[in-house]
């Protein structure tokens, strides 16, 4: 789940949450805040405290974009005493906090475990994960229309070629590498889904930091390089009071 930084708010007040969603493209592009799906069609704003349960209506704070998907499994989840009990891709470092195999996004339970043996990150991370059914797979003999995984599951196949593709050219002149890189970071644009990207392409630093540059508002203190030019990252979820 990509962590962003939608920055101070860029309005003193708003009529209708709806309104934010311009300034949300401007700081974090057109992207669901918790699949990372690319937005096709009208997004829908995400109120992370329920507008049901007395979350602010309009407050640049309290508001993501969201697919129809996450949205609707969220709902009515989350009351103003509960918020410190989730993790939020504008708050913390939700890259850490999940991690994708086979392209299918997991909760980093390992990872998270060794960082905070409370368990407490772990279970943040979790609450999410099932908030906003990010790991649902679609019943095809209900008739369920949830597209995240199909969609997840065919961009997580176009970074493998994509990566077959640059790994063939990387090391040709710069011309043809500058135009393959262009053709993946246009493709991952399209696509969404950067966290997806950057696992398939875990092994090749100059895409690593390209996706990290290229996708708007991607928050890159979020992300550090070793000696060796592999990204890792550093800035950890921490529990609030």
């Amino acid at each position: 789940m990509r962590a962003v930084d939608k920055g101070d708010s860029p309005y003193e007040n708003i009529n209708r949450y709806q309104d934010a969603i311009p300034f949300q493209r401007e700081r974090i592009g057109l992207y669901y805040s918790y699949c990372e799906m690319s937005i096709k069609h009208v997004p829908e704003v995400e109120h992370k405290v329920s507008k049901g349960l007395g979350g602010e209506l309009t407050e640049w704070e309290n508001l993501l974009l969201s697919c129809k998907y996450c949205n609707t499994r969220k709902k009515d989840k989350v009351a103003p005493q509960d918020k410190k009990w989730y993790l939020w891709p504008d708050e913390d470092n939700t890259a850490i906090a999940y991690t994708y195999k086979n392209g299918y996004p997991m909760v980093n339970e390992t990872e998270l475990k060794d960082l905070d043996p409370t368990g407490t990150i772990y279970q943040r991370a979790v609450n999410t994960y099932e908030a906003v059914g990010l790991g649902n797979k679609p019943a095809r003999e209900n008739g369920e229309k949830d597209r995240r995984f199909l969609n997840r599951n065919a961009s997580y196949h176009r970074a493998l070629q994509s990566l077959t593709h640059w790994q063939h050219i990387k090391d040709a002149p710069d011309l043809f590498k500058e135009d393959m890189k262009k053709q993946i970071l246009m493709t991952a644009a399209e696509d969404g889904f950067v966290s997806v990207w950057m696992t398939a392409f875990s092994e090749e630093p100059e895409i690593l930091k390209a996706l990290i540059d290229y996708f708007p508002g991607t928050r890159k203190e979020c992300y550090d390089y070793d000696e060796s030019g592999k990204t890792k990252k550093i800035i950890l979820p921490s529990p609030r009071g």
